[in-house]
């Protein structure tokens, strides 16, 4: 047992998070990680509110074990001012039926209110853990608190770590440049241990961590756990088209970029023609949400088709550690044992 502030407070076996990655984080996923003594986190974000709702229903079914919901509350996604939402719905509208259709894992990202109705389901289902990544607004941390849900914000600087810790979240996931999805400019270890050092909320290390090293080496840090992307892309459990996770498989850490081509914000996924078109190209950003309307299938096409040359298929520089399709509870268990091991020998060589 590695006991710290993270299992404590959630009540976990291990201080092991599944990062709530859009799309790929789905119940299947959830339920794996929590029963195997980590903490599954469902990416809420890909849900219109009586999607998410099921889904929510399917992880309470399969376990009774702590989990998680990601969602995005900034206020790009919150507001009700028309004005606002006016160029992101003509981009969305001007799509066909059938692109539109296919983007059912962004479309509420797309959609005015739809934030709003994943807000009022999550209330009501109180998961144990909510995770927000780009904002922590006061309002929703209060709802939380007075639902006794834990808040946990992801951030990748220290600017936005001192941020969420003055609105009063109960975790801070520090995540590195190395981390695929949206991401920051500072590495996992410089920036884990300055967060450390400027908030007193528990922080949880993100961004290059695959195996028991990685765990082993967060906890050295002084972090209270690990948040765990990539690594659980190969797994039975994740979404995802088999040619994505092969491509976790095979891929390298020079294989990935930073692209602002599908979501409008710094995202690292696998370079392919289409970020290198978009990059070349010089064209300007829609924004987020708006880029996704413009990328259109695309954003899509790497899940659902394994479209590896025009698809989105997210992932950080710990694909140079993954080598095989494992079941995610064997990968929750692996990495405890094996930093158990770790640490112990360091701690005889003392």
């Amino acid at each position: 047992m590695i006991s710290t502030p993270l299992t404590e407070s959630l009540g976990l076996r291990y201080p092991i998070c599944s990062a709530g990655m859009a799309r790929v984080a789905q119940s299947d996923l959830v339920v794996a990680v929590s029963n195997a003594g980590g903490m599954g986190c469902l990416g809420g974000v890909s849900f219109m509110p009586d999607r998410l709702r099921d889904e929510i229903a399917k992880i309470k079914a399969g376990t009774d074990k702590p989990y998680a919901v990601n969602l995005l509350l900034p206020d790009s996604l919150t507001t009700e001012d028309e004005a606002q939402w006016a160029p992101v719905r003509e981009l969305w509208n001007d799509l066909e039926p059938t692109d539109r259709a296919r983007l059912a894992g962004v479309e509420a990202l797309l959609t005015p209110g739809a934030v709003a109705g994943q807000v009022e389901v999550v209330l009501d289902a109180a998961p144990d853990a909510v995770v927000l990544t780009f904002a922590t607004p006061d309002w929703f941390i209060e709802e939380c608190r007075a639902r006794g849900i834990k808040v946990v914000a992801l951030v990748g600087s220290l600017g936005k770590a001192r941020e969420a810790a003055a609105a009063g979240v109960d975790f801070i996931v520090a995540q590195g440049y190395e981390a695929g999805g949206h991401t920051g400019y500072v590495s996992t270890l410089t920036l884990v241990p300055a967060i450390i050092d400027a908030v007193e909320q528990p922080v949880l290390a993100a961004g290059g961590i695959a195996d028991g090293r990685g765990l082993a080496a967060a906890l050295s840090l002084g972090a209270a756990g690990v948040w765990v992307g990539t690594r659980f892309i190969a797994s039975p459990e994740a979404y995802g088209h088999d040619a994505f996770k092969q491509r976790v498989l095979a891929g390298a850490a020079k294989d990935t970029t930073i692209t602002f081509s599908y979501s409008g914000k710094r995202l690292r996924a696998f370079a392919n023609e289409w970020t290198r078109r978009w990059e070349a190209s010089g064209e300007r950003s829609a924004g987020f949400p708006g880029q996704y309307a413009v990328a259109s299938t695309r954003v899509e096409t790497g899940y659902q088709d394994g479209d590896s040359e025009a698809g989105m298929m997210p992932a950080g520089q710990a694909v140079e550690l993954v080598h095989e399709i494992t079941p995610a509870g064997d990968i929750v268990r692996n990495m405890a044992e094996e930093a158990q091991r770790i640490l112990h020998a360091l701690a005889q060589q003392g």
